[in-house]
């Protein structure tokens, strides 16, 4: 057998193989909850593939990253199950896709905090927590920040009395704010919105800006309600037992090639919603500007409606993650 053995190995090296080639390839698979052209979706695959170049170039033979794709392979709703059931390794995915498992994840939509300056807080340490008790993935990253939700109408209004009674397409976080301004909330998919608007379903969407051109809702958008209201949050995660098992050297690449992926999203968030609010205005939209008192009242009960549905979900968790989600004083 010794023997062998190293006839094996002789012949490998004799075909330019090395040892470590002969160990266990890891293979990590992945899927995304949003359109492949989607910004967080840009950033997210760039950022896979930094990672295998990386590990190719760095420790060679030992990982492969197999992007198995989107909402064609595994619903949005079900993805963050998938990981935990360990169907997929890994994904990228917005908290309210798994609300009914983490409600309290909806408050970080208040989070005052950039992800680098929550990965140097408690707060970081704490989602990592609280996802693997209840989830079974760790936490790795939030993207997405750096956007925030605008409300677009395509009918004319100057405060917020004037919306009353009006039909928004909105998604689920949004809706208990609706319902505090009497706004009537209608839950359609992204996609849809454009024709729901063209035939009077609805009056406006509330989105963040950067989503407007995939849609095609920028002519839409002829009225826009500033100030804007929460941050979309859009997660990485991964399968617990899978990340702990994975070498030191795979998880180092990944943690910085994350933290650089969060620090590109947020230039290119800012960037994106710059640029469309620019081309809202030169097709002959309007900035709606709250008077001082009525933006405060507006932002206030924003967050009052958030922060009390989610404390009313799960009170420990959600004042925990509000409260360490704040800038220092």
């Amino acid at each position: 057998m010794k023997k062998l053995l190293q006839t094996l190995v002789f012949t490998l090296m004799a075909l330019g193989m090395t040892l470590p080639a002969l160990a266990a390839q890891i293979t990590l698979n992945s899927v995304v909850a949003h359109p492949p052209q989607h910004p967080v979706s840009v950033v997210y695959l760039e950022m896979l593939k930094s990672v295998q170049d990386r590990a190719d170039k760095e420790i060679p033979g030992t990982l492969r990253i197999n992007h198995r794709g989107g909402t064609e392979v595994i619903p949005q709703l079900e993805q963050a199950q998938a990981v935990r059931s360990g169907m997929v390794d890994m994904c990228m995915t917005a908290a309210s896709y798994y609300v009914s498992a983490m409600p309290e994840m909806d408050t970080l939509a208040l989070s005052e905090l950039t992800p680098t300056q929550e990965r140097a807080t408690p707060l970081f340490a704490y989602l990592n927590e609280i996802h693997r008790k209840k989830l079974g993935v760790a936490y790795l990253a939030r993207l997405g920040s750096g956007m925030t939700f605008y409300l677009f109408t395509s009918k004319p209004f100057e405060k917020l009395e004037d919306l009353k009674n009006r039909r928004i397409r909105v998604s689920p976080t949004n809706i208990p704010l609706m319902k505090m301004l009497d706004i009537e909330p209608v839950n359609i998919p992204g996609p849809e919105i454009f024709t729901a608007v063209e035939r009077g379903v609805v009056e406006g969407f509330v989105n963040p800006p950067s989503d407007l051109p995939d849609f095609g809702l920028t002519p839409m958008a002829k009225f826009v309600l500033v100030p804007p209201f929460y941050r979309p949050t859009n997660l990485v995660l991964m399968n617990a037992a899978k990340w702990d098992g994975l070498p030191d050297s795979v998880k180092k690449i990944f943690t910085e090639e994350l933290i650089k992926a969060e620090g590109v999203i947020m230039e290119r968030a800012m960037a994106s919603e710059k640029e469309v609010l620019e081309k809202v205005l030169a097709a002959g939209g309007k900035l709606v500007q709250l008077a001082p008192a009525e933006a405060t009242k507006f932002t206030d009960m924003a967050n009052k409606a958030l922060l009390d549905t989610t404390l009313a979900k799960s009170p420990e968790e959600s004042q925990k993650i509000f409260d360490l989600s704040r800038k220092p004083k």
